[in-house]
């Protein structure tokens, strides 16, 4: 759904699969996931407007409301703070923050009447106003986009990632400088340092059994998924600065089993 009262349609599309750094196709396939969460996960999304002419909406506040069955963690995972890579190369920031990496992605702006397109990287952020967070470092004029992690007030949806991007909702994206396409695959495989300690110290004392439990447990993956109600449903709620009409929504399905 779109308003016609703004300068474009806003879309959405999304998939998940369980693996670890896949191309997720679109649309994506139905996944057989079952109703345990997955071991592993890779996770596309990509927004963007449609029949924007010559003027299109700049966004203010990007808000995505993921499926309920994906569960998210950051526990264990090293972070990036985003004052260390604002304003850096997309190589000095992947430098600093490399242990935090999580994906790549693109952006596309509206300027001087111009697509001009961007590549972005994602990092597991340090945490803002007490939620965990992913950075998104764009490559033009080394911008940082944190996303909040909340959960979402929506029934059927569970972590909700919340983004101020313009300049007038508290982002650092230049007022009129529409996004007119973006989309991100995060997929990340790692080891809980402190459950490895504690492995250790069993292996140490000689119980094998806790060593091996606590060794698989250790193992993490940033995004996981199981099946619940047959779909994995998106939702993106996009606000824009003044003048440039009416939030709007739109929504996502893949189906699973």
């Amino acid at each position: 759904p779109g308003s016609a009262l703004a300068a474009g349609t806003q879309r959405v599309e999304a998939g998940f699969l369980p693996e670890f750094n896949t191309n997720v196709p679109i649309p994506p396939p139905s996944v057989n996931l079952g109703n345990k969460d997955s071991k592993a996960g890779t996770l596309y999304t990509r927004l963007f407007l449609e029949n924007y002419g010559t003027s299109p909406s700049s966004a203010g506040v990007f808000d995505i409301h993921a499926p309920e069955e994906l569960k998210f963690n950051t526990k264990g995972l090293p972070t990036c703070n985003p004052e260390a890579i604002r304003g850096q190369s997309p190589e000095t920031a992947r430098e600093v923050c490399d242990d935090a990496f999580l994906g790549l992605g693109g952006a596309t702006v509206f300027a001087g009447g111009q697509l001009v397109p961007s590549n972005v990287s994602l990092f597991n952020g340090t945490k803002s106003n007490g939620n965990p967070s992913v950075l998104f470092h764009s490559e033009v004029a080394s911008v940082v986009i944190v996303a909040e992690m909340q959960d979402s007030p929506l029934p059927g949806y569970g972590t909700l990632f919340h983004s101020l991007v313009a300049q007038a909702a508290g982002g650092p994206v230049p007022n009129a400088t529409p996004i007119v396409d973006t989309d991100f695959t995060l997929s990340k495989k790692y080891k809980d340092k402190k459950i490895l300690k504690k492995a250790k110290k069993a292996k140490k004392k000689g119980n094998t059994r806790k060593y091996r439990k606590l060794k698989k447990k250790a193992k993490k993956s940033w995004v996981q998924g199981r099946c619940t109600d047959g779909e994995l449903k998106t939702q993106i709620d996009v606000s824009y600065v003044a003048g440039g009409g009416p939030p709007q929504t739109a929504t996502a399905t893949q189906p699973c089993s």
